[in-house]
């Protein structure tokens, strides 16, 4: 089979929406990533208290977890795209999750948050397991005698798989049925913000908010600067990538009539998911000609370095949900990854090896783009575009990184697809419009899922993540950090991993927060200068 990541007619982006298994694309591991189904940080903290009533599979499951945390510490494969809850070994969880923990749920939606919770954590495990090396799969599962009895399979990685199915869903049912347990568990279920309170004690942060917001502001004016520039001639002087046509057979997608679960959030399966993605995929119009504005995908060298292979122009995606205007809505993440941010002199402090630029469409009721907003992978650059009247509310503290606003779509047409400009080297979003299916384009791109790049293939067999345990891509610091650290964002200007985005130097934001965009828009036609 194949090493690379088919297209998304063979249904691959990864959604944790009703604990369904994903389809895996090409890995060492295939057997094991069906196995262990979906999900949706921090390095993993000491080992949780096992929640009450497994019943029968307490041992055997309390054994098994304690065996792969260890592993997985030791080997250094921890996975951060999720958070551990504590008081239970078998569920994590992401902050949209999260944000049910303190709501009133009935049987049915209680039974729902803690599949996605035990979902979350198969998902993780499932990586975390892939990445560790083979004997230690092996001696993993000729260990888990007794949370394996039984269960089928005579290979280890579907035997470990099976049993870690197998005590998440006992953890989950006796929750269900232990109402101190559940409680303790809800209180738990949170991800810690990736601010780091000590680094802006000690550099005197409410002094050093001063130049620093100064500098934000000054960034911003340039940033607005740009998109009026480039307003009537986004695609003039780019080169055009747009999305590779659907394959037959894509089924057609309308998520205003997608089902919701019990928690009200819409449930697609994989085809659809892939079809979704595919439909709204954006063009991309890249002002720079040379290696390093080209986006490709991230390989392992053999010397277990990341390289971006831009022979064949590559976009990443994921479907995310946020909680906006009433209603869980659904979110389209598309990143493009570039060799390299290069230096603008000798003094940049901004450049380094990898960049990448995420895009982030979310969807109205009807399946329409109502808000686009955008970040490079180090969390930086955040700007929002809202479509249609929308109108930002006022910030809860002056002076904070609120919601930086340098244009605007009327709307985005049914048959539409968005298209940005990025500059010359350093990536930035500099342009926004829409295009028809027909607009013109200097070459395709291939639509992969995101997910493939937390088990990466070695050369030399096996598999890593593109991520280290706290989530950022080795070998991508940036000398920036030594000036920005009084912020409180540890490793300032280094790549990340979903979920571990904070997007503000002056004030606290991250870019997968639930109520994001609830907390900063509402409909409404914008004052002149409201941005």
């Amino acid at each position: 089979m194949s090493d690379r990541p088919a297209r998304f007619s063979i249904p691959p982006v990864h959604v944790r929406a009703c604990g369904r298994a994903p389809a895996s694309l090409a890995t060492p591991m295939l057997a094991l990533a069906l196995a262990l189904g979906l999900g949706a940080c921090t390095t993993l903290p000491p080992p949780p208290v096992a929640a009450a009533g497994l019943s029968g599979e307490a041992p055997a499951c309390e054994a098994l977890a304690a065996r792969l945390d260890d592993a997985v510490r030791a080997s250094g494969v921890e996975d951060a795209q999720q958070t551990r809850v504590a008081g239970a070994r078998w569920l994590r969880t992401d902050r949209f999750d999260a944000s049910f923990a303190s709501e009133p749920l009935s049987d049915a939606a209680t039974r729902t948050w803690l599949e996605r919770l035990r979902a979350a954590d198969a998902d993780a495990r499932r990586v975390e397991v892939s990445n560790l090396p083979q004997a230690t799969r092996h001696a993993l599962a000729d260990a888990a005698h007794g949370a394996t009895q039984g269960v089928g399979p005579a290979d280890a990685a579907s035997r470990l798989a099976t049993a870690i199915a197998r005590c998440g869903r006992a953890e989950t049912d006796a929750l269900a049925l232990d109402a101190t347990a559940l409680a303790r568990v809800r209180a738990a279920a949170r991800v810690p913000d990736d601010y780091v309170g000590w680094q802006r004690a000690l550099g005197l942060y409410p002094i050093a908010i001063v130049p620093f917001g100064a500098g934000v502001r000054r960034e911003e004016a340039r940033g607005r600067e740009a998109f009026a520039r480039n307003a009537a001639r986004i695609a003039e002087g780019t080169t055009r990538y747009a999305p590779a046509p659907a394959d037959p057979g894509t089924p057609a997608i309308a998520p205003g009539g997608l089902p919701r679960d019990a928690l009200g959030v819409p449930v697609l399966d994989a085809r659809q998911r892939g079809a979704l993605l595919a439909r709204h995929a954006p063009v991309l119009a890249l002002a720079g000609s040379g290696p390093d504005d080209r986006f490709g995908r991230p390989t392992l060298d053999a010397d277990d370095s990341v390289a971006i292979d831009t022979a064949e122009p590559w976009l990443h995606g994921r479907i995310a949900f946020t909680r906006w205007e009433g209603a869980v809505r659904v979110q389209l993440v598309y990143t493009a990854w570039f060799p390299r941010r290069p230096p603008t002199g000798p003094l940049d402090l901004l450049a380094g090896h990898l960049d990448g630029v995420i895009l982030r469409l979310t969807l109205d009721e009807d399946g329409r783009v109502a808000m686009i907003d955008t970040i490079h992978a180090c969390g930086c650059w955040h700007m929002f575009v809202p479509v249609g009247e929308r109108r930002v509310r006022p910030p809860p503290v002056a002076g904070d990184e609120w919601a930086f606003v340098p244009a605007r779509l009327a709307a985005v047409p049914p048959e539409a697809r968005v298209r940005v400009r990025l500059a010359a080297g350093t990536h930035a979003l500099e342009g926004i419009d829409t295009v028809g299916p027909e607009a013109p384009a200097d070459a395709r791109y291939r639509l992969a899922d995101e997910d493939i790049l937390r088990t990466l293939p070695r050369p030399a067999g096996g598999t890593r993540s593109l991520y280290d345990p706290r989530g950022r891509v080795p070998g991508t610091e940036r000398a920036e950090r030594w000036l920005f650290w009084p912020m409180g964002i540890a490793d300032a200007g280094s790549m990340r991993q979903w979920g571990r985005h904070a997007t503000a130097f002056v004030g606290r934001r991250h870019f997968d927060e639930p109520d994001l965009l609830e907390r900063r828009f509402e409909p409404g036609r914008p004052a002149s200068g409201d941005d």
